[in-house]
């Protein structure tokens, strides 16, 4: 699917979400998975959940017909990850967990992807869509 140019530096960052998604269903040892989980976490993941949050849905709403049951997934899939994240950074991981964390993780990127973002396409007009765009670069730029 092509992805509208408004939203495509969100749909690169689903790709390393996707990436430590694997990762942790594939893990096999806690030890090592979990720091490696915490780094992408920290340096990409609590960001773009920022981003949509403060950025992409105010944007979308303020111009389009807003997805309310797919927001309201979204954001609690967001809530369930955040959560997960902490979890881990305390100790408290076990293998299941991880596996668990990363097919909630991958399924939540292919949501986005394949319903909510199509969704937020279909409502935007093309100036809101620039508009939003410019907004999404502004705060990567920012970060």
């Amino acid at each position: 699917m092509k992805r509208a140019e408004a939203l495509r530096p969100l749909s690169r960052e689903h790709l390393a979400a996707l990436l430590a998604a694997k990762k942790l269903r594939e893990a096999t040892d806690v030890a090592s998975a979990v720091p490696e989980f915490l780094a992408f976490w920290g340096e990409e993941g609590r960001r773009h959940f920022r981003i949509e949050e403060e950025v992409l849905l105010p944007g979308w709403d303020a111009y389009g017909e807003i997805d309310e049951p797919g927001v309201a997934r979204m954001l609690e899939e967001h809530r369930a990850i955040r959560r997960e994240a902490l979890r881990l950074a305390a100790g408290e991981a076990s293998l299941d967990q991880l596996h668990a964390l990363g097919t909630l993780l991958n399924d939540h990127v292919r949501f986005e992807e394949r319903e909510l973002f199509a969704a937020a396409e279909a409502s935007l007009a093309a100036d809101a869509l620039t508009r939003l765009g410019e907004a999404i670069e502004a705060a990567e730029a920012a970060e």
